[in-house]
């Protein structure tokens, strides 16, 4: 027969301190939790670059927090060396890609090898007149 294994007690924690939730922190938590989301697993970078922005500057950021039940500081606080770490990789990709889309542009548009005219001022000339004899 198997073993029975109690749980842990952070797991009642969790629970217990779920169910006093109303159901408006739980949606804000869910605004929260999907602008980490974006923030830190999209591969669009605009919008995890959008969703960092808010998390750092956004004015709203902390009244969302507030609504969600949780202290916007202390996230914000928490958070921010992730994000500046997230938004400067992304932006180093991000430059990485313009330097060598501007490096094929250089060389697509390299300039074509002028076009010289052949000196030919040393043939004779000849004219519908001449005949040779």
């Amino acid at each position: 027969m198997g073993k029975h294994r109690t749980p842990f007690l952070n797991n009642d924690v969790i629970s217990l301190s779920e169910k006093n939730k109303t159901p408006e922190q739980k949606l804000w938590i869910a605004v929260l939790a999907k602008a980490f989301e974006d923030a830190f697993k999209t591969t669009d970078t605009r919008a995890a670059l959008e969703a960092l922005s808010w998390i750092k500057n956004g004015s709203d950021f902390n009244y969302v927090c507030h609504l969600a039940g949780r202290d916007g500081n202390y996230v914000k606080a928490k958070m921010l060396n992730k994000v500046i770490e997230r938004e400067a990789s992304i932006l180093m990709y991000n430059k990485a890609i313009k330097v060598g889309v501007a490096k094929i542009v250089k060389l697509k548009s390299k300039k074509p090898m002028p076009i010289v005219k052949k000196d030919y001022s040393f043939l004779p000339k000849y004219t519908h007149d001449y005949v040779e004899r």
